[in-house]
């Protein structure tokens, strides 16, 4: 039997009060990398006709990979451009590069905070590339431009991502703050409550692929959030954050 979205959203709650019934996940080098290719994969094949290899070259050496992944896009684009112009187009291509030396600096080994640097810019470029988006995004989600992979980063990066979607896609029935205005987990966790109540709202009673499939990864989404509000840890933000960007390829 199909779930409805009112018990996906009961899972949810349920996911933030006990034990999460599925794999507890992990935040590592490899992670990141794999956040990164599921992103590429959600927009640069149909925006920018460019191939995205399969995960299994992402095996050895995942920071290598990823920097030499984000050349090749770069190198297409130089070589074929990208489908918009004016603002959209700098501002996307400005994300774009700054994505690229991130991927650098990750793969010189500065750390994994470049690889969530560069999980971040693209999701700016391809608000911008694919979406349209006029809205001006920072270049990085850390305070003081410090890259730390910390809960911090993981908020504002998730925070960062909403703006990019859920107005278009429900408009003002969610409120998204600034981000000075989010202090924590909880409050992140509050904001998803939110959109997945507008999404049920808005897609009671829907059964087509689409709208099922980004209700449970807006779950997912709400139910990682929870459990990084009781204090499960950080890896709960960064799979809330993977959850969310595949929530937004099947309803934005």
């Amino acid at each position: 039997m199909t779930k409805t979205t009112s018990t996906f959203t009961a899972d949810a709650v349920a996911a933030g009060l006990s034990i999460y019934p599925h794999p507890k996940p992990v935040l590592y080098t490899g992670a990141l990398a794999e956040a990164i290719h599921v992103q590429l994969r959600t927009w640069v094949g149909a925006e920018l006709g460019f191939t995205v290899p399969a995960p299994q070259t992402l095996m050895a050496g995942p920071a290598d990979s990823i920097a030499r992944l984000l050349g090749e896009l770069t190198e297409h684009v130089h070589h074929f451009g990208v489908p918009v112009s004016g603002d959209t187009e700098s501002w996307g291509l400005a994300h774009l590069f700054h994505a690229h030396a991130d991927g650098l600096y990750a793969a010189h080994g500065r750390g994994d905070a470049y690889l969530l640097g560069a999980l971040y810019s693209l999701i700016a470029t391809s608000a911008h590339l694919a979406d349209r988006y006029e809205g001006r995004i920072e270049l990085d989600p850390f305070r003081d431009h410090r890259p730390t992979v910390d809960e911090s980063a993981l908020i504002e990066t998730a925070r960062m991502q909403l703006t990019t979607w859920v107005p278009d896609t429900f408009g003002t029935i969610v409120y998204l703050p600034e981000r000075w205005e989010l202090h924590d987990a909880a409050d992140l966790s509050d904001i998803l409550a939110d959109v997945i109540g507008a999404g049920e709202a808005k897609y009671d009673g829907m059964d087509d692929d689409d709208s099922l499939r980004g209700m449970a990864h807006l779950a997912n989404a709400r139910a990682h959030g929870l459990k990084a509000a009781y204090g499960h840890g950080d890896a709960h933000l960064f799979a809330a954050l993977n959850s969310l960007v595949l929530a937004a390829a099947s309803l934005a």
